[in-house]
């Protein structure tokens, strides 16, 4: 049995012994186990009409998600097979004592083990659980790139293959999402951008990088060079989107300088920051009559993605959360959606977006910052807090000439007076005319 010739029937019983422990069909076997714990998707009623009937639709969206997944099962049960095949092939031409255990190896180091044993101890838990969710494949990316890289003794062959092997990895993945997608680059960014924009730089790492990078290779070159195979004319979907590794560390936005952490805070609790946000919203539109659109919230992620693909086919175009127009779409586009993959087209302007957004956040709140320096200077008649922000705004405008700052000295006698009011008298300031008495007399309740 140690030489067995692949798809032979002692060949066959090898694979057997590695899908039962869930090493080439782990999918399988957790399912397995679920069910027989009773915690799996099918259920059997309780012999009223009521729980029969539940159980049934139950049943049916059950079986309609697993249809729904099968293909990306199958894709995993390919990928698991064919480097059992392989690596049994090559333990027998080496002639390594146990072939059989090569391979399971093999596949575990590459493939990943996805178990509670396989994970950090503090994310084994509920909470680490769920902030760990959707990170093992990352995780055990960088741990395989990591052993190879060091694999054997330094000046031995097998560091030597080794290294070419991560080489191998990290071309295959340079390929298919650019610079961008390459481990911990969006997080480097963060940490880089953070430490420039409190210097007083409206800058930003993936500007800067666009701006060489298309000097140096023009406009094509660079867009290859960040985005890899996504960047290529009719490329309908986002690959670099999908493939990319370049945020593994959780939360680096917070280095960043801007209006709201909210997105960076929820990235430190996973995917349930995001059920609990969409739980809200779902429960917002029901109270509101809006009973579709909480099924729709609260729906799994494949349900949204089929009716946004099926609006696009509808519409020819792509919408934001909305409901406004964000760009022209094919219907390629509209069908690659439905199964998932966000459109190229579409990743790219949301991409650009962001970019001017950031540009114009960065100069917003540094201009807001200046104006409430001189006014605060103004108010209690300080000359030199006035200058200070006077140098400021030189500072900002000597370093940003591409974005510069002109205070509006109407805006800043305003916040003057602001702050010789008091904060009742701003409050009604800032409600629409056509409150204003009603909210007068709301306020004139606490004199």
């Amino acid at each position: 049995m140690r030489g067995a010739a692949p798809f032979s029937a002692n060949f066959r019983r090898l694979i057997n012994n590695a899908t039962e422990p869930g090493i080439v069909a782990p999918q399988e076997v957790h399912y397995l186990q679920a069910q027989a714990a009773g915690t799996g998707a099918l259920q059997s009623g309780d012999g009223t009409k009521v729980g029969d009937t539940r159980a049934a639709l139950n049943n049916t969206m059950s079986k309609v998600m697993v249809g729904w997944g099968k293909l990306f099962a199958m894709a995993e049960l390919a990928n698991r097979r064919v480097t059992f095949i392989a690596a049994y092939r090559t333990a027998v031409e080496q002639g390594m004592a146990d072939p059989a255990r090569f391979a399971q190896e093999s596949v575990s180091q590459t493939q990943g083990t996805y178990n509670p044993g396989n994970k950090p101890v503090w994310a084994r838990g509920a909470l680490g659980g769920l902030a760990l969710t959707f990170k093992q494949y990352s995780i055990a990316y960088v741990e395989l790139l990591s052993r190879m890289a060091f694999a054997g003794l330094p000046g031995s062959p097998e560091r030597a293959a080794g290294r070419r092997g991560a080489l191998y990895m990290l071309a295959v993945l340079f390929l298919m999402s650019g610079a961008d997608g390459l481990p911990f680059e969006q997080d480097l960014e963060d940490v880089i951008d953070g430490i420039l924009q409190r210097m007083g730089f409206n800058f930003s790492s993936k500007r800067a990088k666009q701006a060489f990078l298309t000097d140096v290779l023009g406009e094509g070159g660079a867009d290859f060079a960040l985005k890899g195979i996504s960047s290529l004319p009719g490329m309908p979907i986002d690959v670099a989107g999908r493939f990319g590794m370049g945020n593994l560390i959780p939360a680096t936005g917070l280095f960043t300088k801007k209006e709201s952490y909210a997105n960076d805070i929820g990235e430190l609790a996973g995917p349930a920051a995001d059920l609990a946000k969409r739980t809200f919203n779902g429960a917002g539109k029901a109270l509101g009559g809006d009973l579709a659109g909480a099924a729709l919230e609260l729906s799994p992620v494949s349900v949204r993605n089929l009716t946004k693909g099926v609006d696009m086919l509808a519409s020819g175009a792509y919408k934001d959360s909305r409901g406004y127009k964000v760009n022209d779409v094919t219907a390629i586009e509209g069908a690659m959606k439905i199964v998932g993959f966000q459109p190229n087209s579409t990743a790219a302007i949301q991409d650009a977006k962001g970019q001017a957004l950031n540009m114009i956040t960065q100069n917003r709140m540094r201009s807001a910052q200046i104006q409430e320096h001189w006014a605060q200077g103004l108010a209690v008649g300080d000359k030199n807090t006035v200058q200070q922000a006077r140098e400021m705004r030189d500072d900002w405008n000597a370093k940003n000439p591409e974005a510069p700052i002109k205070v509006s000295m109407p805006a800043v006698i305003k916040r003057v007076r602001a702050m010789h009011q008091d904060v009742l008298m701003r409050t009604l300031k800032t409600a629409p005319k056509a409150m204003k008495a009603a909210v007068r007399e709301e306020l004139a309740q606490t004199r």
